[in-house]
């Protein structure tokens, strides 16, 4: 009768402090923007951008000045000497400028690139985490979070030394308007940031906005991805108008996301520009009927006209820095998110598992699996495969087979004692090291896009035997550059039987001692199947499990379980319950 199966308790998995590039894991969107603007003592390379473009706006800013001076001091007295010491100023400011300039954007760029990078290095460590992600993400989607949202955070740096540059104008434009008035600079001073708090005020439902638009677009590239990679298979099943439907909603749902905050964003500029042209507007209207009242030159005339035209730019900015900040909020949550993924394995003591690595890995390189167990809703009967020896268990629970290839490479966590490998339970092993020993295929297994050379050994020189045994030499004659062909697109121009043995091959030149295999055949005709199947018996160094219930390549194991069905614990009540 098969064994009662009872659900563990769930341990809790939380994930462990990785770490990319020596750059430690923030948890929160003020350490990830702390991370972006201080890591790496980035600061510096900030603090001479901000210096670089505050310097320049304060010289744009007093181009208009000294244009007023020009008038007063040069053009209304018609001093010629004059003329030329102001204008040689004039030109002295605008290479100031343009210096100022060209050092704040190139350490600014500097400060993003590297801090993108450090995001992008974050992503990967995460995703690369022997202890493996609880919620399986999309490729599209994990994909947009390292590129897209990397770089949409990362840009806290442009906002940073953008707004400070911007603050900049906005100050020597208010003093310099005290100097020639001073109920001009203080309308500029009290009115300025009262405007802003409007306008923060407005930026709040956009935030909001941003993050669904995110979501929404990384799904449909998600969705995107998978559809090209199984494109064949739904040709296969006839499913492409279902595929494309599914397609086509969830690109809707992007697009009205998008639509919507576009047109808020949209919506907030035309506020924003409209309070800006107001204000300034009747500042000018102002300084206008000062001159004609003679309280202030024609020089000063002009000056405040100038700055009322100069400040509309940095003002407009500094209003929307309620709209960048929001974007890159929702960015920074969503690659929260993807660090703070649970794990799938919980961590292990160091100190013990640094013991059972040594004991599983003696033996000189060979290796003993011993495999008894539930895995899902299926009971694996005790099983043992030796090096030299091919075992071959059948699964009739799709599901469940996968579930027990994932375990044994690793991918979920293995049950207590489900697993042995050289006498030592797979359970207290850090992943790391069991995948060291044991290396299991995923059905589905995807090829590269790059040559068949490095998708089949990209760390080592080519086995003749693996080519031979995987029938990837009848690929390599139907490819026109062998085995230096590029597979573009992940292989998508080969045919199912052509891509399944080179990932066959590729599973066979791997170096572990314990290789596990889950359906390698399906999609090849029944005599080349024959052929892999004999030939899977030449590799004398290695224990060989089939997770199969192919008659072709069960015949040549050297011993066969069957797994049956779990039957679960509980009373009778509880069962007619459930």
């Amino acid at each position: 009768m098969p064994p009662r199966l009872r659900r563990p308790a769930r341990p809790d998995r939380r994930p462990r402090p990785a770490r990319g590039d020596g750059v430690a894991v923030p948890t929160t969107v003020g350490e990830v923007f702390r991370l972006v603007l201080a890591g790496n003592r980035r600061w510096l390379l900030l603090t001479v951008g901000a210096g670089g473009f505050m310097l320049h706006q304060v010289a744009e800013a007093l181009v208009p000045v000294l244009i007023g001076v020009v008038v007063d001091r040069a053009i209304v007295p018609r001093d010629g000497a004059a003329l030329g010491l102001w204008l040689a100023v004039l030109a002295a400011v605008f290479v100031v400028l343009t210096m100022a300039w060209r050092i704040g954007m190139r350490s600014t760029v500097r400060a993003f690139s590297f801090a993108a990078h450090d995001l992008r290095q974050l992503t990967v460590a995460r995703v690369l985490d022997p202890l493996g992600m609880a919620r399986r993400r999309a490729a599209g989607e994990t994909l947009t979070i390292a590129s897209s949202d990397t770089n949409r955070v990362a840009g806290i740096s442009w906002l940073v030394t953008g707004q400070l540059g911007a603050l900049a104008a906005i100050g020597t434009t208010a003093v310099s308007l005290l100097l020639v008035s001073v109920p001009l600079g203080i309308a500029v001073l009290v009115a300025t940031p009262v405007m802003l708090l409007v306008m923060h005020r407005l930026s709040v439902p956009l935030e909001a906005r941003s993050e669904t638009e995110q979501e929404a677009a990384a799904r449909a590239g998600g969705l995107a991805t998978d559809l090209v990679t199984g494109l064949r298979v739904l040709k296969g099943l006839g499913a492409e108008e279902a595929a494309a439907d599914r397609y086509r909603r969830a690109s809707r749902d992007s697009l009205g996301a998008a639509l919507r905050a576009v047109r808020s964003r949209a919506a907030y500029q035309a506020v924003s520009t409209v309070l800006s042209v107001v204000f300034l507007a009747a500042v000018a209207l102002f300084a206008g009927r000062m001159a004609l009242a003679g309280q202030i030159t024609v020089g000063e005339l002009v000056a405040v006209v100038g700055l009322a035209q100069f400040v509309q730019e940095p003002m407009s900015r500094t209003g929307f820095l309620g709209v960048e900040l929001a974007q890159k909020r929702a960015s920074a949550r969503r690659l929260l998110l993807l660090l703070g993924e649970p794990t799938v394995h919980s961590p292990v003591d160091g100190v013990a598992a640094a013991a059972a690595a040594r004991a599983a890995t003696r033996g000189e390189g060979a290796a003993t699996v011993t495999i008894a167990g539930a895995f899902g809703g299926s009971v694996v009967p005790r099983v043992t495969a030796r090096a030299g020896q091919v075992v071959g268990i059948v699964v009739p629970d799709g599901g469940d087979a996968a579930r027990l290839v994932d375990v044994l490479g690793c991918r979920a966590p293995a049950p207590p004692g489900a697993v042995v490998v050289n006498g030592t339970d797979l359970a207290t092993l850090d992943p790391s090291t069991g995948r060291a020993l044991v290396f299991a295929a995923r059905h589905e297994a995807s090829l590269f896009s790059t040559t068949v050379r490095e998708n089949l050994a990209p760390d080592g020189p080519l086995d003749e035997r693996a080519l031979d045994a995987s029938g990837t030499g009848e690929v390599l004659g139907h490819l026109a550059e062998g085995l230096d062909t590029p597979l573009v697109g992940r292989g998508q121009h080969l045919s199912g039987g052509q891509r399944q043995r080179l990932v066959l091959g590729r599973a066979l030149h791997r170096p572990e001692p314990v290789l596990v295999l889950h359906d390698p055949t399906t999609a090849v005709d029944s005599v080349t199947e024959a052929r892999i199947a004999a030939a899977l018996r030449g590799f004398p160094e290695r224990a060989l499990v089939l997770v199969t219930s192919s008659p072709t390549l069960l015949a040549v194991c050297d011993e066969v379980v069957t797994a049956v069905a779990a039957v679960p614990a509980g009373s009778d009540r509880e069962l007619v319950a459930s």
